[in-house]
């Protein structure tokens, strides 16, 4: 894959954008977190499906999670499906992920705390992205250190 977008909206934007970041250093795959809200304003425009893609479908990771945000977000699932992405959701309410993903990756729900919740998974996918290519997950390239 060359490129994916990892999307929240309220809580679920800076955790996006955290698991993006996490893509970019630990992966070196160009990750871009966004807010569930921007996604007609670029990333809809990067999206390929396995049809088009050289590389097969664009990854879409999702937060969708059971708040006021839960409605727009599933919508976003929705469109972002419908152009072929492959899509991933992670999400406090699996019934969220009905007929959009048959195995979301399912978090505790922790009111506004929920969210933080979703690091994890997110973690462990730029992990386990790092061990298929091989990268060492503790010592990224370029990234120094401060003390």
């Amino acid at each position: 894959k060359e490129h994916c977008f990892v999307l929240g909206k309220g809580f679920g934007e800076p955790i996006a954008m955290e698991g993006a970041l996490k893509l970019k250093e630990v992966g070196y795959l160009h990750a871009e977190g966004y807010s569930g809200g921007a996604l007609k304003h670029g990333p809809f425009a990067m999206i390929e499906s396995d049809e088009i893609g050289k590389n097969g479908a664009t990854p879409i990771i999702m937060l969708v999670l059971d708040d006021n945000h839960a409605h727009h977000m599933r919508t976003a699932c929705e469109e972002v499906k419908a152009r072929g992405a492959d899509l991933i959701i992670i999400t406090d309410n699996k019934k969220l992920a009905d007929g959009l993903d048959d195995d979301p990756i399912v978090i505790p729900s922790n009111g506004p705390l929920t969210a933080l919740g979703a690091v994890v998974p997110l973690q462990m996918i730029a992990y386990e992205l790092a061990m298929l290519k091989d990268n060492n997950p503790d010592t990224p390239r370029n990234l120094l250190k401060s003390y």
